[in-house]
């Protein structure tokens, strides 16, 4: 059985998996666990990511690197938004701190993709409501991380390193840049 929790109502679907249920209680984001600075740069970020994906262009680059590299978007923005802010960053610690979130959308979106045929269209939304959800508490642990480990790499290097090729890491910046203008 699969549950989707919302602060306002509970939806249960029959599926493939059980392992959401718990998954879903860690999903629900609560501001109350960033200090007030980290909220503001959480909520920062969040709108810069929401300008940035919101180009049609970048939001398809962006999906390909998740889909054909594994390339995590929420750290693709988050590298972008700090060498926005002039940070330096420390690209291991980073990515350590989102593994486990990210092997857990990895799942969701696999399973919101198998039955995406079996749900009605206010179901499915719900779910990519849901991933939303899991995509900002993912951004927020990036913010955390920053805060304790903000590292000495620029973001460009460290945007470079992720990607492991200039050219991509390089098409990259132009557009987020030429978004950013």
């Amino acid at each position: 059985m699969f549950r989707y929790i919302d602060s306002n109502r509970s939806v249960t679907w029959r599926g493939e998996s059980s392992y959401f249920a718990d998954e879903m209680e860690y999903a629900v984001i609560s501001k109350s666990c960033l200090v007030p600075n980290l909220q503001n740069v959480a909520e920062r970020f969040w709108q810069f990511s929401q300008h940035v994906y919101a180009n049609p262009e970048l939001q398809s680059l962006c999906l390909s690197l998740q889909d054909k590299q594994q390339r995590n978007i929420n750290l693709l923005l988050w590298l972008s938004f700090c060498q926005q802010q002039s940070w330096t960053v420390n690209l291991e610690q980073l990515l350590a701190q989102i593994r486990d979130s990210e092997q857990k959308l990895a799942q969701f979106r696999r399973h919101r993709k198998t039955i995406k045929p079996l749900l009605s269209d206010t179901q499915y939304q719900l779910l990519l409501k849901h991933e939303l959800k899991l995509e900002r508490r993912q951004q927020q642990l990036l913010v955390c991380s920053q805060q304790r480990h903000p590292g000495k790499q620029t973001a460009q290097q460290a945007l470079t390193a992720y990607l492991q090729q200039a050219e991509v890491a390089e098409r990259y910046l132009s557009r987020v840049s030429a978004v950013l203008v």
